[in-house]
């Protein structure tokens, strides 16, 4: 679907004049596109400048909702209250994290930690990334130079074992989660607590399927770029996004 069928569907439309919205989007991506160093991209503008001119409105709260942890986040994120920063799918928001781990969970973290890194110390251009909740090993940086090589690495972390613990594939990218908190029971969470009458969420990856999954009628799941979802709606790049959070800034405004 194009922006411009999404900007005149009607359960957009409806959901950009509700009285009480919930504006919730990914980051990488979405706000902002990607680099070999996840502190090297830069947020789009205008998205940005929207996203706070919604957190202004009556009636309206606005989130970013990253996988990234939120220390992460708030690096490349510019964005301060009262936009919601909320890290690691869900566990942790500006205040820290909204849940503690278990010694289960960390051993967990430990074990597949130290098999990731192992992994990584023989494949040069990869890394295991250590979040508070999760274990991520990267290949982009391999995947620049050598494509093929990196799929098959990634293949091989894909295959360290999870002992039942989630296991979410990314762009260039698999992550090992100690919790079942994911974007989708962020998402169903929030609606409940601000009563909010419609949501409009935009991701891109994998993660951002759970929260697509949870959206009820009236609400609008935006998919940004290609490959299969579960979104009503799609739009190509970072460039729609901007355009459509614009749009609902004016729709908002009137």
């Amino acid at each position: 679907m194009s922006t411009v069928n999404l900007l005149n569907h009607p359960d957009y439309v409806a959901a950009a004049q509700c009285p009480r919205l919930l504006v919730v989007s990914d980051f990488d991506g979405t706000l902002a596109g990607f680099a070999p160093d996840p502190y090297a991209v830069t947020a789009h503008p205008d998205s940005l400048r929207a996203l706070r001119n919604l957190a202004e409105l009556p009636g309206t709260t606005v989130g970013v909702l990253s996988g990234r942890h939120v220390a992460g986040l708030q690096r490349v994120c510019p964005l301060h209250k009262p936009v919601l920063m909320v890290g690691s799918h869900g566990a942790e928001d500006r205040d820290g994290p909204t849940v503690a781990l278990n010694t289960a969970q960390q051993n967990f973290l430990d074990t597949v930690g130290g098999q990731l890194e192992q992994l990584a110390a023989h494949h040069p251009g990869t890394y295991v990334e250590n979040k508070p909740f999760q274990r991520v090993f990267h290949v982009a940086y391999l995947a620049e130079d050598d494509p093929v090589a990196a799929q098959e690495v990634l293949a091989q972390a894909r295959g360290v074992a999870a002992d039942g613990y989630p296991v979410t594939p990314g762009k260039n990218l698999v992550e090992f989660s100690a919790l079942t908190i994911t974007k989708g029971t962020w998402l169903q969470q929030q609606k409940q607590r601000l009563q909010a009458d419609a949501v409009v969420f935009f991701g891109d990856d994998a993660t951002d399927e759970n929260a697509f999954a949870v959206l009820g009628p009236g609400d609008v799941g935006v998919k940004v770029g290609e490959g299969d979802t579960c979104a009503g709606h799609r739009v190509a790049d970072i460039d729609e996004v901007a355009n459509v959070l614009q749009d609902l800034v004016a729709r908002r405004q009137r």
